[in-house]
């Protein structure tokens, strides 16, 4: 590649990092992207590494503002080229040329970095082996994308590995015979992914219409060279097209397809119609499991049936195309291209909103995690193999009399990898910097962290989203190098797995905030959670019912400690207006906070009183189709959540399982709590200072409309609510779980000095 000006058209340089020698270019090709490509420089600029890189725009003919936007970023360098001479290969060739980079990181205009960690660890994982040429991260469905898209994109990257995953060409005879395979090494998208210089100088891309960066990955892994697929460097890129704009994109997708594969991928009218009736049926099927109402099911499978046909009648006519003269070849397509009809001014958006890069990334640690968790794999001893895991980390008594006599105890706490807001480890580190003030050294141990590479990536974070976590708390990003302690806590089922292994302390505890098997369906799951009450350890649990259910069903010898909030944050104010509102915690994706029956319970009350405003917080509801206006404030704040609280005449708050913190700080802010007529509440909760329900979205309904219509039941219930909440203390209760702690080593300790 030789940079130049070949056109003629307008260069813009502009200089960003430590000199002239870049380590990243980023480029990133043009047209109309719209006020979401605004978002795309923003995340690109607010990423988190100390590596120099330049961001490079080459673009073909904007005319909505998106050379403005370009030009706002001082940083960028600008390249303009003649509408006629774009092309996916050549333009990136181009772009290229303008860096200086040892690495060169592709993205398009409508793909938001996923989180501010995107570029490290992109390069991180193309640094892990030399021979490694291309390496490419996972795209994200942006929250609006239609229910099929999100599916077929989430299935798609996840079967490229959960992990940094390297591929190369260690099997020609299958290469060979298995086109399966051949694509699986063939795919890269730089909608997201990073080449490296010295190889791309030599091989730059295919001057084609579609497809080239699986072309060249292709040529690359026949060369010899390796990839590498990269989850943890995530974008967001979905499309929502209507059916006739999906087939003009097929039909190139379909042509890139054929060039790959060197051959028709649909041979035939009755081959396009067998393939079409199938996934008709599948697609039918998968929306008909979602959860939606009947309305939307019908319309979601009349789309299914449209676009389904288009797809394939776009893979018949690709398979026409090699077949036509150059002008049967062009008129196609003329008429059936998307790419074309691009480079002439046409083409959908990426998203039908305009999502702020921050939202974007706070839901993405969220979709981050659920994706790798859950994952798309077949492997049941990789999934779940830690269970069947027994080899311990062996005792050692030196380790032993070296610190039996330390005034201080050291505890090391196991945790899940946190999600920004989580209310879980709130609490955790809440109670570990209570200990940390008691004198208690304290090292946190993250089990198994997908997002999170290093101990100070770790402390970063933490510190950064939990804010309340004492500076003096040591830690650690993995559990690998887990020292000696006094007392190891368990916090979550998986964690206590690997407890039960370290066999280095003196006492082992288990922090039981909620009865995780009723996490999941009665299956595997489930019991592999019960099964960890049975481990031998010291319960700590979250109220007294848990710690009854435990003792009694389980023999676990438990302490508990009661619940509070925080008064700085969680107080009274007055009520601003004389609108009646209902405030629901709605949180789709934990089934625990029964969203399907309070949302029922809603539609409901807005029928016998349309009048009552519904706000909700607490997670995305955008995917939902909700019958009635509403206001949501998605993942809050602290400080927004006691806002809400304090402006609503009644909070439904649903958790089926253990009570949560949240009744307490509503009550805290003169709020009034709707919740389950539950054992699991009883122990904080009853009809004097709440109102009590049953499980049903009617009976919901009417107590909510009775509460409504008699101010004078929730001014009684709203006092006993503030006596309750100013009646707590986090100080009294952390007391408490200290002299648990202390109590058990001590037991413990006169244990090991008589082995």
């Amino acid at each position: 590649m030789k940079a130049g000006n070949p056109s003629g058209g307008k260069v813009e340089r502009r200089t960003r990092g430590k000199g002239i020698g870049m380590e990243v270019s980023i480029c990133i090709p043009t047209k109309n992207g719209g006020e979401q490509f605004r978002q795309v420089l923003e995340a690109v600029f607010h990423q988190k590494t100390d590596r120099s890189y330049e961001v490079i725009c080459v673009d073909s003919g904007s005319s909505d503002g998106t050379l403005e936007i370009i030009r706002s970023f001082p940083e960028v360098t600008l390249r303009q080229i003649p509408p006629e001479e774009f092309g996916h290969g050549k333009t990136r060739n181009l772009a290229a040329s303008f860096g200086t980079g040892t690495y060169i990181l592709f993205l398009t205009q409508d793909a938001v970095p996923a989180s501010d960690s995107w570029l490290e660890q992109m390069i991180r994982a193309m640094e892990t082996d030399e021979r490694i040429a291309v390496g490419f991260g996972i795209h994200y469905p942006y929250p609006d994308c239609n229910v099929l898209d999100r599916r077929d994109i989430l299935n798609h990257f996840q079967g490229f590995g959960r992990t940094n995953t390297v591929y190369r060409l260690d099997d020609p005879g299958r290469y060979e015979q298995d086109a399966e395979y051949r694509e699986k090494l063939a795919f890269s998208s730089d909608n997201n992914a990073c080449v490296r210089r010295d190889v791309f100088t030599r091989y730059p891309y295919p001057d084609v219409e579609f497809a080239e960066d699986q072309i060249w990955t292709r040529q690359m892994m026949e060369r010899g060279y390796s990839k590498v697929y990269c989850p943890y460097a995530a974008v967001y890129h979905s499309h929502n097209y209507p059916p006739r704009e999906y087939a003009r994109r097929y039909f190139d997708q379909y042509k890139g397809i054929q060039e790959l594969r060197g051959g028709k991928v649909i041979d035939g009218v009755s081959a396009a119609v067998r393939e079409a009736k199938q996934q008709i049926r599948l697609d039918i099927a998968y929306v008909r499991q979602q959860p939606l109402n009947y309305s939307q099911k019908f319309r979601w499978a009349k789309y299914v049936v449209h676009r389904d046909l288009a797809r394939y009648r776009a893979a018949w006519r690709a398979g026409r195309y090699p077949d036509r003269s150059p002008a049967g070849r062009d008129r196609m397509d003329r008429k059936y291209s998307q790419q074309y009809g691009q480079r002439r001014g046409a083409g959908g958006k990426a998203s039908t909103m305009v999502w702020n890069y921050r939202d974007l990334w706070d839901y993405g640690r969220e979709l981050a995690l659920a994706t790798t968790d859950q994952g798309q794999t077949a492997h049941v001893e990789e999934e779940y193999g830690f269970v069947l895991n027994t080899e311990e980390i062996p005792f050692c008594r030196a380790d032993f009399e070296a610190h039996r006599d330390d005034p201080n105890l050291i505890v090391n706490w196991v945790i899940p990898e946190p999600a920004k807001g989580s209310g879980g480890h709130t609490t955790i580190f809440r109670f570990v910097s209570a200990l940390q003030r008691r004198g208690i050294r304290n090292r946190i141990y993250i089990l198994e962290p997908k997002l999170i590479r290093s101990d100070r990536e770790a402390a970063v974070f933490l510190h950064e989203n939990f804010p309340l976590l004492d500076e003096g708390v040591e830690i650690r990003c993995g559990c690998g190098r887990m020292e000696f302690c006094h007392a190891a806590v368990a916090t979550s089922w998986v964690t206590a797995y690997y407890v039960r292994r370290f066999m280095n302390t003196v006492s082992k505890f288990y922090f039981v905030q909620d009865y995780e098997p009723f996490f999941y369906p009665v299956g595997s799951e489930s019991k592999f959670a019960e099964n960890t009450y049975r481990f031998g350890f010291r319960g700590i649990t979250a109220g007294d019912w848990l710690k009854t259910k435990l003792e009694r069903e389980f023999s676990m010898a438990c302490d508990s400690f009661h619940f509070s909030c925080d008064p700085e944050i969680y107080r009274v104010k007055e009520k601003r207006d004389a609108v009646r509102r209902v405030f629901f915690y709605a949180r789709p994706s934990t089934a625990r906070r029964a969203w399907e029956l309070g949302l029922l319970a809603l539609i409901r009350l807005k029928e016998k009183m349309p009048e009552v405003e519904i706000v909700f917080a607490g997670g995305d509801v955008s995917r939902y189709h909700i019958p009635f206006s509403y206001r949501s404030a998605g993942v809050a704040r602290p400080e927004e959540l006691a806002e809400l609280y304090s402006q609503s005449d009644i909070s439904l708050v649903m958790s089926i399982t253990n009570l949560s913190l949240l009744p307490l700080e509503i009550m805290a802010c003169g709020g009034v709590v709707a919740t389950q007529d539950d054992e699991n509440n009883a122990w904080l909760i009853n009809g004097e200072n709440a109102i009590i329900i049953d499980c049903d979205p009617v009976h919901i309904a009417d107590a909510l409309a009775d509460g409504l219509a008699h101010p004078e039941k929730l001014g009684a219930l709203r006092e006993n609510g503030i006596r309750l909440a100013r009646g707590t203390d986090w100080e009294t209760e952390a007391e408490k779980v200290y002299r648990s702690m202390v109590r058990g080593v001590a037991e413990d300790t006169e244990s090991r000095r008589t082995e």
